[in-house]
């Protein structure tokens, strides 16, 4: 039987700002499609589900979708511009420490895995298992925009030769997936705000200082 999860609830921007191409109601069914995938799984939501959240008829959502892959689809879509397109929006002060807009970025992942429940990964996890190409298609490219992001930030910090900082960048998706994934197999063990602070600047802390071996005379 599925996991039953109760979704965090955080502030997203409204999907048609990410989407121009979404009607309202589209983009509703989007949200509440969200908290049914994060409680039910990819693999055991239903339209139904879907539909009762928002408050009409399930043959009504055929009028927004023309199918739940269709939905499954758009999901996937609006999850991929909720963690890129926030992160590379042109920050306040451009010339911030390269350092202090990575930390923005991580801490923007974590927010998102963590309000909803783990669900890019679940995705990640249930596109692999189905072997559904469309959708790992759609996740691989996000994953790589994203990559490139923090490769990008990365390389202002340290531009050394090695390793790259595209690989270095992988590293980065490590703890917001931890935090997801603890989350949502682990919530006895759910951390406060504070200490999620605490464990990015370590974490970032970590991943981006030379070691003394490297700094030494």
């Amino acid at each position: 039987s599925p996991l039953h999860w109760k979704l965090v609830k955080i502030n997203l921007p409204p999907p048609e700002t990410l989407d121009p191409s979404l009607t309202p109601r589209q983009a509703e069914i989007l949200d509440r499609a969200i908290e049914v995938v994060a409680a039910e799984g990819l693999g055991s939501f239903t339209l139904k589900q879907v539909a009762e959240r928002v408050g009409f008829t399930e043959a009504a959502i055929y009028r927004h979708f023309p199918d739940k892959r269709a939905l499954v689809l758009a999901l996937v879509d609006r999850l991929g511009r909720l963690l890129v397109e926030p992160a590379a929006a042109p920050p306040a002060d451009p010339s911030g420490p390269p350092r202090e807009r990575l930390e923005a970025v991580v801490r923007h992942h974590v927010s998102l895995l963590t309000g909803t429940g783990g669900l890019p990964i679940l995705l990640f996890a249930e596109g692999l298992v189905a072997g559904d190409e469309a959708i790992m298609a759609r996740l691989r490219e996000t994953l790589r925009s994203y990559l490139a992001l923090l490769a990008g930030l990365l390389a202002e910090i340290d531009p050394g030769p090695a390793p790259p900082a595209i690989q270095r960048a992988i590293l980065l998706l490590g703890l917001p997936a931890a935090l997801g994934l603890q989350q949502r197999a682990l919530p006895e063990l759910t951390l406060r705000r504070e200490e999620i602070e605490t464990l990015i600047a370590q974490f970032l802390r970590a991943l981006t200082t030379p070691s003394l071996t490297e700094t030494a005379p």
